[in-house]
């Protein structure tokens, strides 16, 4: 049940006595604390009592002088910043509006995800007025973390295998299907059916990042020994069109090429209709509740280019 409806308090918390909770428990110590806020430490003592007594919690071990984090603070010390941060985004949307400036939108996208397909949507949103947008890519990982911490309000990555998301809310939109992939000169081509043991003998071309960690994952989880790595999909889809290999990549991005007769797609033994990936749209609670918020969610179910 959400906190707002367990809680029943005496009095309405203050965001100050909130601050001065996390200056103590960063500092190691409510003195600290009150000298950073300008208080004096007779009064911040008082305001993480009253916290306590009204949540019917204890945030410190208490052994004389010295006051370490208790087990019931470190697990509520997350919820504790993520409610600051929060705030401190709402104060500063505030403050912009109230200057006429525009509201910003951060948009995550998984590495990989097609950004093809969320040309039309972007488009839309960008005819909003008094709207800014910031969009980048990042890890699914990392995007995920990011929604629930409030640091982006909307993530497009692919369909994880959550059955139902608790802390953000969502949606599935569609899907897009990687294809088996080489020049038409090269050795694949000429079979009618290629299985694992004929794609290991020739290098794999792999869109991904270049790090150590992901090089050996990637590594693990291809489909041969000998391999390239690419962050960016242009220069693999030339070297795949020069001979160099073989990838797995989304129909969209070479369906010209296969037209051109410069790449052809292969039929595979072990994925034989391609590979089916499913995409989810995920967005910070509340986010609906405005008309703006809810015109860009819709611009993303009603106008993405997945099947």
């Amino acid at each position: 049940m959400p906190f707002f409806q367990t809680c029943r308090l005496a009095n309405p918390m203050n965001s100050l006595h909130l601050k001065a909770l996390l200056l103590a428990i960063e500092t190691g110590s409510i003195s600290a604390a009150a000298r950073k806020l300008g208080k004096k430490q007779p009064q911040v003592s008082q305001w993480i009592s009253d916290l306590e007594i009204d949540l019917g919690v204890s945030f410190f071990n208490r052994s004389g002088n010295k006051s370490t984090l208790s087990l019931e603070g470190e697990r509520l010390l997350p919820y504790l910043t993520h409610t600051l941060s929060q705030l401190d985004r709402f104060v500063q949307s505030a403050e912009m509006i109230a200057q006429d400036e525009p509201t910003v939108l951060t948009i995550g996208i998984e590495n990989y995800v097609p950004d093809l397909a969320f040309i039309e949507p972007l488009s839309l949103i960008l005819d909003l007025p008094s709207l800014s947008i910031e969009v980048y890519r990042d890890e699914k990982q990392q995007l995920t973390q990011a929604l629930i911490t409030g640091d982006v309000d909307i993530i497009i990555t692919h369909e994880s295998d959550t059955l139902h998301h608790q802390q953000f809310e969502y949606c599935r939109l569609g899907h897009y299907q990687d294809v088996l992939a080489c020049a038409q000169t090269h050795p694949l081509a000429s079979l009618p059916i290629v299985n694992t043991s004929d794609l290991s003998q020739y290098r794999e071309l792999i869109l991904g990042e270049s790090n150590n960690q992901l090089q050996s994952d990637e590594k693990n989880d291809g489909f041969s020994p000998s391999y390239a790595m690419f962050s960016d999909i242009q220069p693999l889809i030339t070297l795949l069109k020069h001979n160099k290999g073989f990838a797995f990549l989304p129909a969209d991005y070479i369906s010209n090429d296969i037209t051109n007769k410069q790449l052809t797609t292969l039929a595979c033994d072990f994925e034989p209709a391609g590979i089916i990936r499913r995409i989810e749209l995920c967005w910070h609670n509340g986010l609906t509740l405005s008309t703006q918020g809810s015109q860009v969610i819709s611009a993303f179910k009603d106008n993405h280019q997945l099947s």
